[in-house]
């Protein structure tokens, strides 16, 4: 969750009947993640056009490294250590991200960990897949199956979600939540704001080629600008989270999405007009 620009609004998915569970897309690793070298280690394009990814990752990667910052896969229960540690300046997880109850995996997410020179994690952002096929993002958030595998046995006492956004509706099919998005204090002014989200939701693009990538933003956020530059083009309201892990009473929230076609021009912005460079090891290690 991360606690707006107008833009035309695609034709909507059709919606679907509801179904009795929201099950995890299984996916094939992005690579054998190796989780000790630079996140361009384990980096392969799967979906979407190489060349545009393929520099942006090499991007990303020189940016990151000019800041002093070495980014990597992690292994999911250190999200949630790294979490644990951080509570002065980050809010628990959303259930979404926990990789100890709530079914978070390796199979349906990943988590990325940016780390100084000295071994300080710095930054944090993460994505998971969900299989909305025969129901909806509504119904699921609204359900609490997004949450959790057993709503009734784990949900908090008084938890719940209500949407009244209209395009949690219409979200149907594979569909990606990215969030736990997090930077440390002393690293807040130093433009990882640009970075980190194109390369998280470029990850989940060329993994996953989900139509719809989407997330919780909380009201102060947005007012704040923020949606549009972590690559929300759409901001629709409202998802009001109720007594849930994240902070006890409501947490007045908007649904910020964008679809394939949109993340692909954010992408572009990170680029310099005029880069002749490619990783071609990123550019050829696809399926």
């Amino acid at each position: 969750m991360h606690t707006s620009a107008r833009a035309t609004v695609p034709k909507a998915p059709p919606i679907a009947a509801p179904a009795a569970t929201a099950p995890s897309v299984v996916a094939p690793a992005i690579h054998k993640q190796t989780f000790n070298q630079n996140y361009l280690a384990d980096v392969r394009i799967d979906h979407g056009p190489q060349q545009l990814l393929s520099r942006l990752f090499l991007r990303g990667d020189t940016l990151l490294r000019e800041r002093g910052i070495n980014l990597k896969f992690a292994p999911l229960d250190e999200l949630l250590a790294v979490n644990r540690r951080n509570s002065d300046s980050w809010r628990p997880l959303l259930p979404i991200f926990d990789a100890e109850e709530c079914g978070f995996n390796d199979d349906n997410g990943f988590c990325l960990l940016a780390y100084t020179s000295s071994g300080q994690c710095v930054a944090a952002q993460a994505a998971r897949l969900y299989d909305l096929t025969g129901t909806s993002f509504k119904d699921e958030v609204e359900n609490l199956r997004l949450f959790y595998p057993d709503p009734e046995a784990q949900r908090h006492p008084g938890e719940r979600i209500v949407v009244t956004a209209p395009m949690a509706s219409a979200v149907t099919g594979p569909t990606v939540f990215s969030g736990a998005v997090w930077y440390h204090p002393s690293m807040r002014k130093q433009g990882l704001t640009t970075i980190l989200p194109r390369v998280t939701k470029a990850l989940s693009q060329t993994r996953w080629d989900p139509e719809v990538t989407l997330s919780f933003m909380a009201e102060e956020v947005v007012k704040q600008g923020t949606a549009p530059r972590a690559g929300y083009y759409h901001v629709d309201w409202s998802i009001d989270l109720i007594d849930t892990p994240v902070s006890a009473g409501t947490v007045h929230s908007a649904m910020i999405w964008s679809n394939r076609d949109e993340l692909y021009d954010y992408f572009s912005g990170l680029l310099p007009l005029r880069d002749p460079q490619v990783d071609t090891v990123v550019h050829h290690r696809s399926a």
